[in-house]
């Protein structure tokens, strides 16, 4: 409601206390902002719930690649661990303090630091690669029962 003035220009009436110029889309913009908002944090955490485990293996592998980047192989058990050469399943340090080698076998450790390089794989999936792949050059079946035919074993 408005007055016409010279020029197109129009003065509207303040109506039961609106201001001057409202039209009422200005809220219901901001309620639809909120609500898309809103919706899209849920949809993200619904989706970083479903993927957390493949996120953290991710997260694994970056953090054993920046390890292994500065590595030194061949200083002893503590740079081995510092090295990223360790995990839950298989510690180093626990039953290696009064060891009298230098850390973890050189061959050994240089092939499982290059499966983690070239395959992105943590320490536990290298250290299980490399295993398999020495059973097979030793002529042992991945269970680790030899394939010899000559071999006689005892199950007790």
């Amino acid at each position: 409601m408005g007055l016409e003035l010279k020029d197109g220009e129009s003065l509207h009436a303040n109506i039961k206390g609106t201001p001057e110029g409202y039209t009422g889309t200005t809220k219901l913009k901001s309620t639809k902002t909120s609500y898309v908002l809103l919706l899209l944090t849920i949809i993200i955490c619904l989706l970083i719930f479903h993927f957390r485990n493949k996120i953290a293996e991710f997260h694994d592998r970056l953090r054993t690649k920046r390890r292994m980047r500065y590595a030194n192989l061949s200083q002893g058990f503590q740079d081995d661990l510092e090295s990223g050469l360790n995990s839950d399943a298989f510690n180093i340090l626990s039953g290696n303090s009064n060891d009298h080698r230098q850390g973890l076998e050189e061959n050994a450790k240089a092939a499982i630091y290059q499966l983690m390089q070239q395959k992105s794989l943590t320490f536990d999936e290298a250290r299980l690669e490399y295993t398999k792949s020495q059973f097979g050059e030793h002529n042992i079946d991945s269970n680790g029962v030899p394939l010899d035919p000559k071999t006689v074993t005892f199950s007790g």
